[in-house]
């Protein structure tokens, strides 16, 4: 894992370093999920932040059961 820093990026790096869309990054930010500062026009996100925010995306696998057995119905034809 690379060493996380404070550098700060915009969203289009964010979205380019967590192969996303720019639109998942700007939702996370809305919804507060993503810490973002705006010094001056340009949004801006700590490196530090965005893995935080990746890693708490992280799934595990589930064992899921078998599928259900199907039941014909035949016509009494």
């Amino acid at each position: 894992m690379k060493m996380i820093r404070d550098n700060p990026m915009t969203i289009d790096e964010a979205a380019n370093l967590a192969k996303c869309s720019y639109h998942t990054i700007h939702r996370a930010i809305k919804k507060g999920d993503l810490a973002a500062y705006k010094p001056g026009k340009t949004v801006l996100i700590l490196e530090k932040d965005l893995t935080n925010w990746f890693m708490s995306k992280k799934i595990h696998a589930v064992r899921i059961g078998k599928p259900r057995n199907r039941v014909k119905v035949h016509s009494g034809r």
